[in-house]
């Protein structure tokens, strides 16, 4: 008898589970659909009144023209928000004017909604990368056994996004954007051009992980040193706004020959 107890709650055990740990699809289509209207609307931070985010069809915009929208949905007291991961948010309460749930680091936020349209204007923008108007330049005469040169490097932003997750104040997980880059770099012989290529961080592939490297974007490539034979510049490869990276030494020589190792 107690055999059979043993398997019957073993088997009510893995089916809460299995009903706990199902996909996203079929979370989606099996929503709140009652407990996802009355998210519909401006949410602000029930400490300071400040706009935290708006939920607008399937979508959750923030105050914040960095971070991206995410969808959501309402599943077993859970609201979920996808975006380039998804991660669940244990609700706590919820009220037509009140919502409590708990972050990623197990804090409860409480958030109040708002009928001041006036707020709005917080959410009316399109989403810029982080560093959408970033620019770098250099310029300079390097001597080689072959004679003088000029060296002239652009580093400027591209249409390629590489998204990033972090954190916002209220220990939810936002999406920001950013635009890898592209390095040009041209050699001048008296004001000939003798070499130019552009630089993108795929040329580096043998180097890096791709796992890695798709999280990454080329941050800078500058001109260091030369020597009687060559040029050499410094690539930067890494996280966006993070400390990780791959510096790479890049040896140009004026007839054009690329050798690349890691420093």
């Amino acid at each position: 008898m107690k055999s059979h107890i043993i398997v019957y709650i073993l088997v009510a055990l893995s089916a809460l589970s299995a009903c706990r740990n199902r996909d996203a699809g079929y979370q989606m289509s099996h929503e709140d659909k009652q407990a996802k209207e009355m998210m519909q609307g401006i949410w602000t931070n029930g400490e300071s009144s400040d706009p935290a985010m708006l939920a607008k069809g399937d979508s959750i915009f923030y105050p914040d023209s960095a971070s991206m929208p995410v969808r959501f949905w309402i599943y077993q007291d859970t609201l979920y928000l996808q975006g380039k991961h998804i991660n669940g948010y244990k609700i706590t309460k919820q009220a037509p004017h009140l919502l409590k749930f708990l972050n990623q680091n197990g804090d409860e936020v409480r958030l109040v909604k708002s009928g001041d349209k006036t707020l709005l204007t917080f959410f009316n923008y399109h989403v810029y990368a982080m560093n959408t108007f970033d620019e770098q330049s250099q310029d300079t005469i390097v001597r080689t056994d072959l004679g003088y040169f000029q060296s002239k490097v652009h580093v400027e932003t591209t249409s390629d996004q590489v998204i990033k997750s972090t954190y916002n104040d209220d220990g939810v997980e936002v999406d920001n954007m950013y635009l890898d880059n592209v390095a040009l770099v041209n050699l001048l012989n008296h004001d000939k051009l003798v070499f130019s290529h552009n630089f993108r961080k795929q040329e580096f592939q043998s180097l890096i992980s791709k796992d890695f490297l798709e999280k990454s974007i080329l941050r800078k490539l500058y001109f260091t040193h030369a020597d009687d034979k060559a040029l050499y510049y410094d690539v930067i490869i890494g996280i966006p706004d993070a400390s990780t990276s791959y510096v790479i030494e890049l040896r140009i020589t004026p007839d054009g020959k690329i050798t690349k190792k890691l420093r």
